[in-house]
C-alpha cells in the first residue's frame, strides 16, 4: 500500500492518484521503451514488472508475442521434423516465419486469456491489459534467442536441424547438446519471469503465482497439442 503524503490515506500499490484527495502519489508511466524495459526485465524484474503494470500503454507487447510465435514455430518445425517437406532451408525459414507471425498474434489473445483467467481465479488484482503486458515482457529471453541461438543452430546444422536425417546430434553432438540446453534454460528463465511478473503485477503470493503460470502453461500446451493432433488427422504433417 502507498500512503498519500497529503491526506495520509492508504492507496493501492499501483494507484497514481489518491482515492480521497485525488492528488498524485506516484509518477505516471505513459509509455514503455522496448529496449530499456526489456533490459530491466532481465536485470531487475521486480522494478520492470512494476513499471509495466503502471504503464498506461503496454507498448511493443504484440511485437514480443510475434517473436515468441516465431520461436514456437521453429520449435514445432524441429519437433515434428517438418524439414522433410521443404526443398531448401530458405523455403523452410520463410514458412516458419509466416506461421510464427500468425501463431504469435493468436498466442497474444489465447495465452493472455488463459493467464488472466487463472490469475483472477487465484485472486489477481490487475486488469487484462496488465496481464498482457506482464506476460508479453516475460517472454523477452525467448525473443532474444531468435537473434542469438537460432542463427547459430541454422549455421551449424542447416536443414538437418529440421529433418533428423541424419539427426543433428550425430553430426556435432557437443554443439547440439549445448544449443538445446541453452534453449531449455531460456524457456525456464521466461517461466520464472512470468511467475515474478504475476507476483508483482497481480499482488499475490509466490505459491499462487507459480500455480497461475503452471495452469496457464497446461491450458496453452493442451491447446497446442489438440491443434497439432488435428493437423496429423488431416494428414498435413
Amino acid at each position: 500500500m502507498i500512503q498519500c503524503p497529503v491526506c495520509r490515506v492508504e492507496n493501492d500499490d499501483f494507484a497514481i492518484t489518491c482515492s480521497q484527495c485525488k492528488g498524485f502519489i506516484q509518477d505516471r508511466v505513459p509509455n514503455l521503451n522496448l529496449f530499456e524495459t526489456g533490459w530491466t526485465v532481465l536485470e531487475s524484474p521486480h522494478k520492470a514488472f512494476r513499471t509495466i503494470t503502471l504503464a498506461e500503454h503496454k507498448n511493443y507487447v504484440l511485437f514480443l508475442f510475434t517473436l515468441f510465435g516465431i520461436s514456437l514455430s521453429f520449435t514445432g518445425f524441429w519437433l515434428f521434423r517438418l524439414g522433410r517437406y521443404f526443398e531448401n532451408l530458405l523455403d523452410l525459414i520463410g514458412s516458419a516465419l509466416g506461421a510464427g507471425i500468425v501463431l504469435g498474434l493468436a498466442s497474444a489473445a489465447i495465452l493472455t486469456l488463459a493467464y488472466h483467467g487463472m490469475a483472477k481465479l487465484f485472486g489477481g488484482k490487475s486488469g487484462f491489459r496488465s496481464s498482457l503486458g506482464l506476460l508479453g515482457y516475460s517472454l523477452t529471453p525467448i525473443a532474444l534467442t531468435l537473434f542469438v541461438i537460432l542463427p547459430i543452430e541454422l549455421l551449424t546444422f542447416g536443414m538437418y536441424m529440421f529433418t533428423g536425417n541424419p539427426h543433428p546430434y550425430t553430426i556435432k553432438p557437443v554443439s547440439y547438446v549445448i544449443l538445446v540446453g541453452f534453449d531449455s534454460v531460456i524457456a525456464v528463465w521466461s517461466v520464472v519471469l512470468a511467475v515474478l511478473g504475476t507476483r508483482v503485477g497481480h499482488q499475490m503470493s509466490i505459491g499462487k503465482s507459480i500455480l497461475v503460470v503452471l495452469g496457464t502453461m497446461a491450458l496453452f500446451g493442451g491447446a497446442l497439442y489438440v491443434a497439432a493432433d488435428q493437423f496429423h488427422i488431416d494428414g498435413k504433417l
